[in-house]
């Protein structure tokens, strides 16, 4: 009954960048972070990169380099990105062509366009046809693609729908910057929504904004990537409970009901606060930001997709997220 009244996920795909950047890289940089220094404070590990380390230490040595490094790294386009992690979608769903009309939606925090929207170059790369739209709201891009893409389901019960997060964030770091350089990793996630069929239904959706702060959290036209720091991360907590407790709440469920936790893959301390305060253990907490870094729009999803076979029938997943906007959101999901 469930897939019959929910728009549903019926598959997801992940992709990550070859290069490992660990933390004594980093170290080794001079910008004040010890490995441990950087591991203590962040919980992370590796994250990976569409740069390699000596590509990393030109930018951080002579900014000016990115520009030039940009321009030779085509294969690293925000199409490509998506159609790597489209390639394991299509792998997991065992399919060799997507005929029909599709809705693709992009969201992204680096986008490589302009105009036309990203998602149309997506979908030309991915020989997709339909409408395609961007619906961008940085690292809580997912929620709110989802939020909108649920209720655009209802116009077209035959319509299938792409969701792309592809995110390159190592194109717009300041390398200099250690209390921010060390946070990023690069990776791509997409998913695929249907009216019915196996997989994870959509319970339910909700999005919310703070535009006051909107500049807190920012990447300015053809400049790096900036933030306050110790603001965002209480931001980021405070929300994540409130948003994860107020839909419980409004679907009659409580933390007891739940039985796997994602949030937004920005630091694992922080993740770890949110766990605890919410109640639950470390077996329900599901994230990869420990081996891959904050992946912006990416990661969660990335961690959705990365779990595709655990998911039994009944299993309910609390996901929340947290971006620049200030933006946050959340979603129940349910394995049918």
């Amino acid at each position: 009954m469930i897939a019959e009244r929910h728009a549903v996920i019926t598959a997801m795909g992940h992709w990550f960048p070859p290069h490992t950047i660990d933390n004594d890289f980093f170290a080794s940089l001079g910008i004040g972070s010890s490995s441990a220094w950087i591991e203590a404070r962040t919980g992370i590990k590796t994250r990976r990169s569409v740069l390699t380390q000596q590509q990393i230490r030109a930018i951080k040595d002579t900014p000016l380099a990115l520009a030039e490094i940009r321009r030779g790294s085509c294969e690293w386009d925000i199409a490509s990105f998506a159609q790597a992690a489209f390639a394991c979608l299509q792998k997991r769903k065992r399919v060799k062509t997507w005929r029909g009309e599709w809705l693709v939606i992009c969201g992204t925090s680096v986008p490589d366009w302009d105009i036309p929207a990203n998602a149309c170059v997506i979908a030309a790369k991915l020989g997709l046809k339909g409408v395609a739209v961007d619906i961008n709201s940085a690292c809580s891009s997912f929620v709110v693609d989802l939020h909108f893409a649920r209720r655009m389901l209802h116009d077209d019960r035959n319509r299938k729908i792409l969701i792309c997060n592809p995110e390159r964030y190592s194109l717009r770091m300041d390398y200099s910057d250690r209390g921010s350089c060390v946070l990023f990793g690069d990776g791509s996630a997409c998913a695929v929504l249907e009216s019915g069929g196996e997989g994870l239904a959509v319970i339910d959706t909700e999005i919310y904004s703070h535009p006051a702060d909107c500049d807190k959290v920012v990447i300015p036209s053809g400049r790096t990537f900036a933030q306050q720091g110790k603001a965002v991360q209480k931001f980021a907590i405070s929300k994540t409970i409130s948003a994860a407790q107020a839909i419980l709440k409004r679907n009659a469920l409580s933390i007891a009901n739940i039985d796997y936790f994602i949030g937004h893959q920005a630091n694992h301390r922080m993740l770890q606060a949110v766990v605890t305060k919410l109640g639950l253990h470390a077996g329900q907490h599901l994230c990869n930001v420990v081996d891959f870094g904050n992946q912006g729009a990416a990661g969660a999803p990335d961690v959705l997709s990365q779990n595709w076979s655990r998911w039994r029938e009944g299993d309910t997943i609390l996901l929340v997220v947290v971006g620049s906007g200030l933006t946050w959101g959340a979603t129940i999901l349910r394995k049918v």
